[in-house]
């Protein structure tokens, strides 16, 4: 199956953003050390500052973190510890700007046009070429470790969503469903589950009283199918 998440709120389309930068990060800082390999996490690492490291992203972290140990007995504990965690972080300094000429300079060449990059920087340059893969990955580790609490609640909360959900059979026609829901249920992300060799791409526009899904060829936007069936998946916190 070929499942394709729509966040039908403006929270969880920032909770899924966060993620995939996260996942990026966890998949770079596994590779041999590289300088490339280097210009990539700290890219990476800049823009979960400005994504992640914000005071409404906890708070609304720690709200779900609250509704999560009111609403689902099994898992209180850990939402408890991550919430917990998560309060304990008075602010976000997870560059310590002031105190790293390098790092400054290196926040200022990433949102450039032309990224993050040594040329005419000896500094970053050396630095770079005296790392190894394990000392690159403890720097890191020691500059994101309050980022990692985000991380760590961030997973377990979208875990929970998805563990959630109402599933629906559809049937597009002329390549277009539409799901009704109930206004009084709020919904935070709808799935569409589609067969494996499925070539159609899913669109949604929504609001509280229905879904409408709309598919179209990939190539060719003229080319339609009079019916097929697939099925969705609703999931609420």
């Amino acid at each position: 199956m070929i499942n394709v998440e729509f966040p039908i709120n403006e929270k969880y389309r920032k909770y899924l953003k966060i993620e995939y930068l996260f996942n990026q990060y966890h998949f770079f800082i596994k590779q041999k050390h590289s300088n490339h390999i280097t210009n990539i996490l700290f890219q990476l690492l800049f823009k979960l500052n400005s994504n992640a490291a914000r005071a409404d992203i906890k708070v609304e972290l720690i709200n779900d973190l609250q509704r999560i140990i009111t609403k689902y007995k099994t898992h209180v504990d850990e939402a408890t510890k991550l919430k917990n965690n998560l309060e304990k972080i008075n602010s976000f300094s997870p560059f310590a700007l002031n105190n790293n000429k390098m790092i400054q300079e290196l926040r200022v060449r990433s949102e450039s046009p032309q990224g993050i990059n040594d040329i005419d920087f000896s500094k970053y340059k050396i630095w770079a070429e005296l790392q190894n893969t394990k000392s690159r990955n403890l720097f890191f580790r020691d500059l994101f470790k309050d980022l990692f609490i985000i991380n760590e609640s961030l997973s377990f909360i979208l875990k929970v969503l998805r563990k959630h959900s109402t599933k629906e059979n559809l049937t597009a026609n002329n390549m277009v469903a539409q799901l009704k829901l109930d206004p009084s249920v709020k919904f935070d992300l709808l799935t569409i589950n589609l067969k494996s060799n499925s070539i159609y791409e899913p669109s949604i526009s929504a609001n509280k009283y229905a879904i409408n899904i709309n598919f179209t060829h990939p190539v060719d936007d003229k080319k339609t199918k009079r019916m097929f069936k697939f099925s969705v998946s609703l999931h609420s916190l």
